[in-house]
């Protein structure tokens, strides 16, 4: 069983904690005003099918399939300071002690002096927008030195994505790429030495594909589909929580 270890050592988290969201009522991608707290959540498993973490994704009551990768950048981090305010600093975590992997944009990253999530819940998971300039490469620099640990998502070996492998501890491969680019693929990502993950397997022939491929990691429907947790009510005050904002 692969055992993602955890860090010791790490700094004081500030004690203002994030926001959870409201979304606008209007735009083509975005649900309306909920009073529910929700987050979505999918298992990462070995190849003997022990849990080693959580996918944690934005949702919101109502609707499904949001395309929260069309949303812009500030939506976005939107968008992921809620998963981060509902999952971590409301009541009991999700995650059940292992690591969580949540999204992060670029902007998110550098604009942003603190997380404000624990380096031993959290992993960083960056996403295919993410440029990876001067800025992002030293930022991500400082929060591995803090102790978080970093995952590439969908890798399909962009010139950026390549350019962060060295500060990357997992690579998040798509098998949807995988069928269209093929081995080479993870040829390319594996000269990281990052622990590889493969994601979206839907069928026992996909995840087969990919443990022939010596994938350390394992997400999709034919482990376990994403369910969605109900974190309660917004605007509870019993944890701490500010009251959610909408999108100006």
């Amino acid at each position: 069983m692969l055992v993602l270890a955890s860090v010791q050592n790490v700094p004081d988290l500030p004690t203002s904690p994030p926001r959870l969201w409201h979304l606008p009522r209007t735009g083509r991608h975005a649900p309306s005003l909920t009073s529910r707290t929700l987050v979505g959540r999918q298992g990462i498993f070995t190849a003997a099918r022990d849990l080693a973490g959580y996918e944690l994704l934005f949702r919101a009551p109502g609707r499904l399939g949001l395309r929260v990768d069309l949303w812009n950048a500030r939506q976005q981090d939107r968008a992921t300071e809620h998963v981060i305010a509902a999952a971590f600093h409301r009541g009991p975590h999700i995650t059940e002690g292992l690591p969580a992997f949540v999204n992060f944009t670029r902007s998110y990253l550098v604009e942003r002096d603190h997380l404000h999530c624990d380096p031993n819940q959290v992993v960083i998971e960056v996403v295919e927008s993410a440029y990876a300039d001067d800025a992002l490469r030293a930022r991500l620099g400082e929060l591995r030195a803090q102790g978080f640990r970093v995952a590439i998502d969908d890798f399909i070996g962009t010139r950026s994505q390549v350019a962060l492998l060295d500060h990357a501890d997992f690579v998040k491969i798509d098998y949807r790429d995988l069928t269209a680019r093929g081995p080479q693929l993870v040829d390319l990502a594996r000269q990281s030495r990052c622990t590889l993950i493969a994601e979206r397997l839907e069928t026992a022939a996909a995840l087969a594909e990919c443990q022939q491929l010596s994938f350390d990691l394992f997400q999709g429907h034919c482990f376990e589909p994403a369910i969605t947790v109900d974190r309660g009510l917004v605007g509870s005050r019993d944890d701490g929580i500010d009251a959610e904002f909408a999108l100006a």
